[in-house]
């Protein structure tokens, strides 16, 4: 789904015992300012705090360390600057066995292991052959097992066993690399920091320029068990590796981010660049503060200092990039957010000659005046198709126009969609379309009618040298305002050179009944088995025969892309060393199934509560702040959510919510779910997932209608 809005999203990594005090403030203070800062310039902003996003179902199914990687990977997709924030204490923290280990690895590891320890390691981990390449996969842990103190002695035992392998390995043979290791030897918090700060996937990431660590210094902490929490114990004595190993990782972090101390730094914050009168420049990006120990435990300095200087750092790179990042001209931002759908579509695209070869023709066809109406159910792939034709016939002299109704918020609009295709085919011609209005018709760039008949003009512009070719694709998505849906706006008759392509559902055929019509067929079988190896592969990942057969032959039924997208992203999640998979025979049934999964892999009621409020908007969809605060207000809800969220953190997040929402001159501010609790489910739905404008706020839904019918039967709406 395209970026509608530049959203600003920061990982928060620490360990989570010692860090209450800091993290409760910026949850309390800067990140619903930067919040409210970034919606006063059209951004937003999201901070991933999964010390309350990561239930006890996630750790039961050994899946705690993917969910954080994954968010830290989404965080740095989606706001290049700034988008990780590092709070070192004096805890190392939780050093887990790995989620995943490749089966090079593991084979070595075997080479090595006494049978005992071998055993043990084949009891807890499988080997999926559906990775590419293939790796084990650690098992989730049973109802026995449910309570961390009755795993912690087998995660140990399987842990030593692991170093144990790792650092016995002939190292004349071949060995494990230092970047093999970590996964063995580091906690969770610093795999965390390696990927967001010391060695980030992306080389354009430059972490020196944005990334934030803030590393605390207490006097008068005692080196024992009275500061359990504060410090990492081993049989309740200091554990000296874990220190040994804090301590190299601030070495680098210093080496990587430059050291200040929070007392050199004065407000405001102007970023990188020093402006005389307005405060100090950020010196270094490795920040020190203190705090001392007291009988009743640690008192920081200046807490509140700490919180405005992390909020002045991010906020000072967040100005950067907004002058960098929106794009002022609407119409270049709103074809930048259709090129990134259609290069998505095509990307797999395979096949399809048929109707490609009647597309061209029409195009290119000298004689042809009437408007090309592409008819298909839901489902059958009618935007791939057209994004195929798109791609086609781009680096031609054509002026090239093509909008996917949904996909944006502007498209959804007729009013905004017409003047967008309007002002993008008079750029081609070096002209202003309001310049082409009625004379004395100072309306008509704000109305229909006014913008059919520019959008006519529009079109008579274009030339033998310069054809116009405009795309316009999903009719059914447009709003309901303006009786849109009529397509009385859209020309009868075209004027020579000019082409224009639509696609619609067979109900809207009646509005277009002179148009030259043109049904879509299912997709071949032979087509629909590339475009899923394609899926695969890009996914690094494939299927036992027997998974590809079943895939396959129940998408040979109907043969509609829609249900093989469905069966896809169902697979996605198939290993080889399982074996009972059904799919349903329908679309109806996979989609009811797809969520039937979602109710296996997520709490229950947070699906269904999250889906509902969804459907049940206005525009049957909600803006992204807007599920998350309805969720918090639900008071059915937020005990279930409660009671679902680790224990330890039960009560912290009971008076955050208490301290949110209470009322201050008159105002009373808004808990919300956290953002990585509801991005887990948004990244699951995503495929299946549109924006599209409300009132001039762009709010998310479904893009395929068979979902919204579907969904508001199953959950009773």
């Amino acid at each position: 789904m395209p970026q509608q809005t530049k959203i600003f999203r920061v990982f928060v990594s620490s360990t989570f015992t010692d860090m209450k005090q800091e993290r409760g403030i910026l949850q309390q203070n800067a990140f619903p300012r930067l919040e409210k800062f970034c919606e006063e310039n059209g951004a937003r902003f999201q901070a991933v705090d999964l010390r309350w996003g990561v239930n006890e179902e996630s750790a039961l199914n050994q899946k705690t360390l993917q969910i954080c990687f994954n968010e830290i990977a989404r965080c740095q997709k989606i706001s290049p600057k700034p988008n990780f924030l590092i709070l070192l204490g004096d805890k190392y923290g939780w050093q887990p066995i790995p989620e995943i280990i490749p089966q090079e690895e593991m084979d070595l590891i075997h080479g090595v292991l006494p049978v005992l320890s071998m055993e043990l390691l084949k009891e807890w981990y499988k080997l999926d052959h559906n990775a590419v390449p293939p790796e084990y996969v650690l098992q989730p842990r049973e109802e026995n097992l449910k309570e961390y103190k009755s795993w912690e002695p087998i995660e140990s035992e399987i842990r030593n066993a692991l170093r144990r392998a790792v650092n016995q390995y002939d190292p004349t043979a071949k060995k494990f690399s230092p970047k093999q290791k970590i996964k063995y030897f580091a906690s969770a918090t610093h795999q965390e920091i390696i990927r967001g700060a010391l060695d980030p996937s992306n080389d354009n990431n430059q972490p020196e320029k944005h990334v934030l660590a803030f590393a605390r210094n207490i006097v008068g902490l005692p080196n024992d068990h009275n500061t359990d929490g504060y410090i990492d114990l081993l049989s309740g004595k200091p554990d000296e590796d874990s220190k040994a190993k804090l301590d190299d990782l601030k070495i680098q972090l210093k080496s990587k981010l430059v050291e200040c101390h929070i007392d050199q730094i004065h407000l405001p914050i102007q970023g990188d660049k020093d402006q005389k009168g307005k405060g100090n420049r950020l010196s270094g990006h490795y920040i020190n503060y203190d705090g001392k120990w007291y009988d009743n435990g640690l008192i920081l300095n200046d807490l509140q200092k700490f919180n405005e200087v992390v909020y002045e750092s991010l906020r000072s790179v967040i100005s950067e990039q907004l002058v960098q990042a929106i794009d002022k001209d609407e119409i270049n931002h709103e074809v930048k957010l259709h090129r990134e759908f259609k290069e998505r579509l095509t990307e797999h695209f395979e096949g399809r000659e048929a109707i490609l070869k009647t597309l061209q023709y029409y195009l290119k066809n000298p004689g042809e005046k009437q408007v090309m109406s592409l008819i298909g159910n839901s489902g059958t792939g009618k935007s791939s198709v057209i994004a195929q034709a798109v791609k086609l016939n781009e680096k031609k002299s054509a002026v090239l126009v093509y909008r996917f109704i949904g996909i944006t918020s502007g498209s959804s609009n007729i009013i905004s969609l017409l003047q967008s295709i309007c002002g993008e085919i008079a750029r081609g011609f070096g002209i202003q379309a309001k310049s082409l209005a009625r004379e004395g018709d100072d309306k008509a760039w704000y109305e229909m009618s006014g913008l059919s008949d520019i959008l006519k003009k529009c079109l008579e512009k274009a030339t033998v040298q310069k054809p116009v070719l405009l795309f316009l694709d999903s009719m059914d998505q447009l709003s309901d305002s303006d009786n849109a849906k009529a397509l009385n706006w859209l020309p009868r008759t075209l004027p020579p050179n000019a082409r224009l392509v639509v696609s619609l559902l067979p109900e809207l055929k009646p509005a277009l009944e002179a148009s030259y019509k043109v049904e879509l067929e299912v997709l071949p079988i032979e087509e629909g088995k590339v475009i899923l190896n394609k899926w695969l592969s890009d996914a690094n990942r494939t299927l036992t025969n027997n998974q590809n057969e079943l895939v396959l032959n129940s998408f040979s039924r109907k043969q509609l892309p829609i249900y093989l997208k469905l069966a896809f992203e169902k697979a996605l999640k198939w290993h080889s060393y399982d074996h009972k998979h059904t799919l349903k025979e329908d679309v109806e049934g996979m989609i009811n199934d797809y969520f039937d999964d979602l109710e296996k892999d997520y709490p229950k009621e947070f699906v269904r509560t999250a889906t509902s409020y969804l459907l049940s908007g206005r525009y049957m969809g909600l803006a992204e702040n807007e599920i998350l605060e309805i969720l918090a207000f639900d008071k059915e809800y937020w005990e279930v959510f409660k009671s679902e969220s680790h224990k330890d953190h039960r009560q912290e997040l009971q008076d955050l919510k208490d301290i949110l929402e209470k009322e201050v001159n008159g105002q009373r501010g808004y808990m919300k779910i956290p953002i990585a609790v509801w991005s887990r489910l948004y990244l699951d739905l995503e495929p299946f997932l549109t924006e599209r404008d409300a009132d001039g706020v762009p709010i998310i839904t479904f893009f395929h209608r068979q979902f919204n019918e579907l969904l508001r039967e199953k959950y009773e709406l």
